[in-house]
């Protein structure tokens, strides 16, 4: 009878280890799988927060840089424009804002903050209040639903030059042709070289005139005589680099910025007591030109395409 009993032990052992086995398969395979998996669903997306100081307000915000990049395109450019530029718009604008965030720059009047919404301070960004209000009724509510969709398409994505987010510059309009990073600042940046830009003809921008009185012109340049105000050297993108007026010499940025003219692509006639500026151009024109964009995205380029035209030997990388 005893060794009965010890085969029925023995026999009731055996049938409870193939439950054993298919039990580890069914549930303990899968949880060591979700542990050891890297994939981004079973971790939440970690998307940097922003500090921005919002001029309007007068206050300190705080934000996701992904709701920070929505209020730059709705601020920077036209939300009526081709939503392949519209993405361009939000990978510059994330760009530009992730590189202050790593290296930790600041507005220099409110030091907690990376960012400003002034565009003076870097790129211009509002509230959807403030946008709503200037749009109205559906159409801004359309025109919202079409950033965001921008936006989120492009979620994360940067532009990438040696490991690190660029200084994605961006400007209106080019005129024909963008300009070499140095030609307008000081340094050299590799990705931000002059290239053809046929794309932005159809900007408001792309020619304009401006008029001065001799005597204010002057006034502001601060010499007896403007009759002898000469262009002495350009930049082979066309934009003025050197000006003579009478004795002193001045940048064409300097001419640029004291005489308020939209680019350094200009020329200068004197017509009876006045000097007419033909000017080419809104803005640097270095890096992107948001109506060249537009251009490009309507001739059915992608917004990678048009990125890595405007921002030369760049990758497109997921920051996050």
């Amino acid at each position: 009878m005893r060794t009965k009993r010890r085969r029925r032990k023995r026999s009731r052992g055996r049938s409870c280890l193939p439950l054993m086995i298919l039990f580890i398969i069914v549930v303990g395979l899968p949880a060591l799988l979700v542990r050891s998996c890297s994939v981004p669903f079973f971790s939440p997306r970690e998307i940097p927060l922003v500090g921005l100081w919002d001029v309007e307000q007068k206050e300190l915000r705080f934000m996701t840089l992904e709701e920070y990049v929505q209020g730059v395109v709705a601020a920077e450019m036209p939300a009526s424009f081709d939503v392949e530029a519209l993405k361009v718009q939000a990978v510059a604008a994330r760009t530009y804002a992730l590189r202050r965030i790593l290296r930790d720059e600041r507005i220099p009047e409110h030091p907690e903050a990376h960012l400003s919404s002034d565009y003076q301070s870097g790129q211009a960004w509002i509230s959807w209040d403030t946008f709503l209000e200037r749009n109205g009724g559906s159409l801004g509510g359309r025109l919202q639903r079409k950033i965001k969709n921008a936006v989120k398409q492009t979620e994360g994505i940067v532009a990438i030059y040696d490991d690190e987010p660029i200084l994605a510059v961006y400007h209106s309009t080019s005129g024909g042709r963008t300009e070499n990073s140095e030609h307008y600042w000081s340094e050299a940046l590799p990705y931000l070289r002059s290239v053809d830009d046929p794309y932005g003809v159809s900007s408001p921008s792309h020619y304009s005139t401006a008029t001065i009185q001799l005597s204010n012109l002057a006034h502001v340049l601060e010499v007896d005589n403007v009759k002898n105000f000469k262009v002495v050297e350009r930049y082979p993108s066309g934009r003025v680099k050197t000006v003579e007026v009478g004795e002193k010499w001045f940048s064409g940025r300097e001419i640029r910025q004291r005489l308020s003219l939209r680019s350094t692509w200009f020329t200068a006639e004197i017509l009876g007591n006045e000097m007419v500026f033909s000017v080419w151009g809104y803005g640097h024109g270095v890096g992107m030109s948001q109506y060249g964009a537009q251009g490009m995205a309507t001739a059915g380029y992608g917004y990678a395409e048009i990125l890595q035209y405007y921002y030369q030997g760049v990758e497109l990388k997921e920051a996050y």
